[in-house]
């Protein structure tokens, strides 16, 4: 079972979430999208495993973290959870930190749920 037939399967498998949530249409690109998302993810998680000889939900969230920085500063993605207008009252928070801490944390949170220790 390969990463690459894995985060294409997820990757469809997240697009239907997104089109039953009522965001749009179950489209090729949307697919693709997640399915790299989903790749890049774990091209990152993984190695960091390699290098330190165990598994830990801390790769997870160092993944999840990148991915979110560098998704919400080229404008390929948003932060969930997080109220839009929180930028506004607060303008020295930076939406690529938040997207980090967000995005980290989810990605720690499921690897939590899955077993890994921290």
């Amino acid at each position: 079972h390969s990463l690459l037939a894995s985060s294409v399967i997820m990757g469809g498998v997240f697009s239907a979430l997104d089109v039953a949530m009522g965001n749009g249409k179950l489209t090729p690109r949307g697919v693709a999208s997640y399915a790299g998302f989903i790749y890049a993810y774990n091209a990152i998680q993984c190695p960091m495993e390699e290098i330190h000889g165990r598994r830990s939900a801390l790769h997870n969230v160092f993944a999840g973290g990148l991915m979110g920085y560098f998704g919400v500063q080229r404008g390929h993605i948003g932060i969930p959870f997080v109220d839009p207008t929180l930028f506004y009252r607060y303008p020295s928070l930076k939406p690529q930190t938040v997207a980090f801490a967000v995005y980290g944390a989810m990605g720690g949170a499921l690897a939590m749920v899955g077993g890994k220790p921290i």
